[in-house]
């Protein structure tokens, strides 16, 4: 592969700075109905697709200190948002689960990303579409 020059690195930055803008309004605008921080509405969305992950599993996918997210799960707790449990196998553990309102607020958060999606991908042609899906999934799958 060649390597990217610094012209290319600067322009993509760019690019991409305008690019993940449409998706940090559309998370801000499903979490600000719910008084959402960034790092509760990830936290959120996590818990929601994996019912009864533990606190540690959430930490390690959003690379934070337990503490904070231990911090961001009690906010979520107060809010309704999201219940704990102790499981009859391990009665030390917790395992944590989004009750119906924050499923919601997950729903919420996701068509706000399918929006973004929608606005993004009506300004180019259709084959143009399907280039900008497979180039982003490339990246996106890459794990160097």
């Amino acid at each position: 592969m060649p390597e990217p020059t610094r012209e290319q690195v600067e322009q993509l930055t760019r690019a991409f700075g305008r690019f993940t803008r449409r998706f940090k309004v559309a998370e801000a605008v499903a979490a600000a109905d719910n008084a959402l921080n960034a790092l509760d509405a990830q936290t959120l969305m996590f818990i929601a697709e994996h019912p009864g992950c533990g606190m540690g599993d959430v930490a390690r996918y959003l690379s934070v200190a337990m503490t904070t997210m231990s911090s961001a799960v009690d906010r979520l707790v107060k809010r309704d948002l999201v219940e704990r449990r102790r499981p009859e196998d391990n009665r030390r553990a917790v395992a944590l689960s989004a009750n119906d309102r924050g499923r919601q607020v997950v729903d919420e958060q996701i068509e706000g990303y399918r929006q973004a999606c929608r606005t993004m991908l009506r300004a180019l042609e259709t084959s143009e579409q399907d280039e900008l899906i497979r180039l982003t999934e490339k990246i996106a799958d890459n794990e160097t």
